[in-house]
């Protein structure tokens, strides 16, 4: 009987589907939760890609629809990613929620994989840490910092 190899390396990253063909990953610690079917409430006066909010554990987290950010139709809310950053100025926890269009999948990432932002939006220049390739295609890294701000 042939012996079945299993991959060292553990996955450290969650690729992030937001519809529209855009993509994104965020770390493996990133995540603290997927949300089904979430209960949104709209914001009234603000930026498409920013309408609404939902309350989780207590707390009022913006939802960002990042399709409507890089210049896509806005999403409908189907699943939700809550996730987890640092603050830029005061390094607290903070949290903010992404719409998805498919659950997030666990992926291994390597420097090798280094490779230039997708051409498909500019917005990705100031809301990514860097870029890999995936399957053939250009996958950003958030950042989530960056992405939350003045939400």
């Amino acid at each position: 009987m042939a012996a079945v190899q299993l991959s060292a390396q553990a996955p450290d990253a969650w690729l992030l589907d937001f519809g529209q063909s855009f993509r994104a990953a965020v770390g493996k610690r990133v995540m603290v939760q997927i949300i089904d079917d979430p209960k949104l409430h709209a914001v009234p006066r603000t930026p498409a890609y920013c309408r609404s909010t939902v309350l989780w554990q207590g707390r009022v987290l913006p939802v960002m629809d990042m399709a409507a950010r890089l210049g896509g139709a806005p999403q409908a809310p189907r699943l939700l990613a809550i996730a987890a950053y640092h603050d830029q100025t005061d390094k607290s926890t903070r949290f903010g929620a992404l719409l998805l269009d498919a659950l997030p999948a666990a992926i291994v990432v390597g420097d090798a994989k280094s490779c230039p932002l997708p051409e498909q939006s500019t917005a990705w220049d100031n809301l990514s840490l860097s870029c890999f390739e995936y399957q053939g295609a250009a996958v950003p890294v958030l950042h989530l910092a960056r992405v939350f701000a003045h939400s």
